[in-house]
């Protein structure tokens, strides 16, 4: 899983005025000509850059539209990995294309979650995270569906930079 920075952690402790935090998504899929970038919250389009590893356009800068989006808190349910639901607002213009194609097709739609702290635009100071959107509607100017953390039953925890093993926890083989 990814870990805040420094700056991060301190802004959200703190919580002065002048760090203000960006909430970012990306979708893809094999269908989209290129990956819809959104960032809620702003009037205008912004320019961010991406991790070195991002999995396209990565380390470059590129741009995420204005576009007011939410998620509630993930439900636990018994047997299921967490879910929530997420709604894009105002998608007109960019995204009904992609999605309309999206829906052709029997592949999720890949979306990455990331925060950017105002002071350094230059990388993600959280993320990315990466869901699964599923059962997608679109209602009017709204897209709303059930995101999911992809593959969560094989991630590493808690950590994903250490391997346990019956040396350094000798209980392990108990």
């Amino acid at each position: 899983m990814p870990t805040h920075n420094e700056a991060l952690l301190e802004a959200y402790a703190s919580c002065p005025p002048s760090a203000r935090i960006y909430y970012t998504l990306e979708l893809w899929q094999s269908s989209f000509d290129q990956p819809a970038r959104v960032v809620a919250n702003v009037g205008d389009d912004m320019a961010f850059g991406l991790e070195a590893g991002a999995p396209r356009n990565a380390g470059e800068t590129v741009t995420f539209i204005a576009c007011p989006f939410q998620a509630g808190y993930p439900e636990q349910k018994e047997g299921q990995p967490p879910s929530t639901t997420i709604k894009i607002d105002n998608v007109n213009r960019e995204l009904v294309p992609k999605i309309r194609a999206a829906q052709g097709t029997r592949e999720y739609i890949q979306v990455l979650y990331r925060e950017y702290l105002g002071s350094d635009l230059t990388e993600p100071a959280y993320g990315p995270i990466e869901f699964e959107l599923r059962s997608v509607q679109m209602v009017g100017a709204s897209l709303t569906g059930t995101v999911m953390v992809k593959n969560l039953q094989n991630k590493r925890f808690p950590r994903l930079t250490r391997n346990y093993d019956y040396v350094q926890f000798p209980s392990l083989l108990a």
